[in-house]
C-alpha cells in the first residue's frame, strides 16, 4: 500500500512511522522541517488530567502509557516524568478538590496536598501560598521537537521516504487512488492520503471537498535561560504555567497571555514575553536572573466539539484525517491506531467515538 502522510509534525510523524513498521510505502511530506509547525508551540504537558467524558479521559490516559511503551521501543532523550503541580485560584479550590476525587476513583494518581509539603518535599524554589496544591505524579512533559526527528528517523530507518519544503497544494481523490499536487508542479500517486497537518488540516481538508469544523487559536510559549535547575515540576498556576526544559532552561505559557495575541507579535522583544516572565519570576524568585531566549508563536488547532477527529471519511475513499487538540499525549498512540487501521481496516475501540466520519465528510 502506497500511503502519503501530509504533516510532519508528531502526530504525522507517529503515524509515518507506524505505517512504515507495517510495511506500507510511506512518503511524509511537509512545506516546513519536521516538528516546526504546531508541535513546535505546544507546552508538551501529557497528561489526561481535565479530559472529558469519560472515554476522552482514556483515549488520553492510553496516550500516557503510549509514550512510555515509544520510549522502550525506540529510546531518545525526550520524555520527562517529572510530575505536574497545579495551584488553583480561590476560585478554582473547589472545583479542583472534586477534580482530584473523581480522577482519583477513575484510578488515576492524584492527590491534595498542603502548600508547605510541597515546598519542603516537591518544589523548594517555589513561592506558594497556603493553599492546597493538587499533585499528579505520573504527569510528564515531551520535548516534542526531539521526537518528532526521533519518529521520522525511525520510519525513514523502515523505508519511509520524506519531502520537506514542498507544500501539497491539491488532492485529487477518485475512489482508485489518490493524486497529490505539490508546489514545485510535481504530482505524488498513491492509493492513501492522511491530513495530518494540525492548524492547516481545514484546509487541506478542502482540497478534497471536506469541510473540516476545526477551531483555532493562537498560542505562545516563551523560554528563558537560568543557572541550574530551578523547577523540578510542570507547575500551573492562576497566572502562569512553567516547566523545565532541559538543563539551564524553564519554558514559560498561559492562556490570558494568549488572549492578547495579534498579528503583530514581536517575537522575544514583545511586552507579552515580558508579562511572562514577570509573571512567572513571582512564583518562582530564583527566575529574577532568568533571560527571554525564544519566543514561540503558533496556532492550535481544536476540532469543532473539543476531541479528536481520526480515521476514514465514508464519503472520501482513500482520505484519512489525524487532527487533535492535545496532539502530544496523543500523538503516539493515535499514530499506532490509525496505523492498524489503514493497513487492516480495524478501529479500535478506544478511537471509536473519535470518529472523522461523527462530521458530515463533503461541503454543504
Amino acid at each position: 500500500m502506497k500511503v502519503a502522510v501530509i504533516g510532519a509534525g508528531i502526530v504525522g510523524a507517529s503515524v509515518a512511522h507506524r505505517l512504515s513498521e507495517g510495511g506500507a510505502e510511506v512518503l511524509l511530506i511537509d512545506g516546513a522541517e519536521p516538528g516546526s509547525g504546531t508541535t513546535s508551540t505546544s507546552f508538551a504537558w501529557v497528561n489526561a488530567n481535565n479530559k472529558l467524558p469519560r472515554n476522552y479521559f482514556e483515549l488520553n490516559v492510553a496516550g500516557m502509557r503510549e509514550h512510555e511503551r515509544l520510549r522502550d521501543e525506540i529510546g531518545g532523550d525526550w520524555l520527562y516524568s517529572t510530575g505536574n503541580l497545579i495551584w488553583p485560584s480561590d476560585d478554582e479550590q473547589e472545583n479542583l478538590d472534586k477534580r482530584v476525587e473523581r480522577l482519583r476513583s477513575w484510578s488515576y494518581a492524584a492527590e491534595m496536598l498542603p502548600a508547605t509539603t510541597v515546598n519542603e518535599m516537591l518544589e523548594p524554589g517555589a513561592a506558594l501560598p497556603e493553599v492546597r496544591i493538587a499533585h499528579f505524579p505520573e504527569e510528564s512533559w515531551v520535548d516534542a521537537h526531539a521526537l518528532t526527528r526521533t519518529l521520522v528517523k525511525a520510519a525513514s530507518r523502515n523505508g519511509a521516504r520524506t519531502q520537506f519544503g514542498d507544500p501539497v497544494y491539491g488532492i485529487e481523490v477518485d475512489g482508485e487512488g489518490v493524486i497529490l499536487q505539490l508546489e514545485d508542479g510535481d504530482a505524488v500517486h498513491t492509493d492513501v492520503v492522511v491530513n495530518a497537518t494540525g492548524a492547516k488540516a481545514a484546509s487541506v481538508a478542502e482540497m478534497v471537498g471536506r469541510k473540516l469544523p476545526l477551531d483555532v487559536f493562537p498560542g505562545l510559549l516563551v523560554r528563558v535561560a537560568i543557572p541550574g535547575e530551578p523547577l523540578r515540576h510542570l507547575l500551573h498556576t492562576p497566572r502562569v504555567n512553567v516547566r523545565p526544559d532541559g538543563p539551564g532552561n524553564v519554558l514559560l505559557h498561559h492562556d490570558s497571555v494568549d488572549e492578547w495575541l495579534t498579528e503583530d507579535f514581536a517575537g522575544t522583544e514583545d511586552p507579552l514575553c515580558a508579562e511572562l516572565l514577570e509573571r512567572a519570576r513571582l512564583v518562582l524568585p530564583a527566575l529574577q536572573e532568568a533571560k527571554i531566549v525564544e519566543a514561540r508563536f503558533g496556532m492550535r488547532p481544536v476540532p469543532e466539539d473539543g476531541h479528536s477527529c481520526v480515521g476514514a471519511l465514508s464519503g472520501i475513499p482513500g482520505y484519512y484525517e489525524a487532527v487533535t487538540h492535545s496532539g502530544v499525549t496523543l500523538g503516539p498512540l493515535i499514530g499506532r491506531l490509525l496505523a492498524r487501521e489503514i493497513l487492516t481496516g480495524e478501529v479500535d475501540p478506544l478511537i471509536a467515538p473519535f470518529r472523522a466520519d461523527r462530521f458530515p465528510s463533503t461541503q454543504t
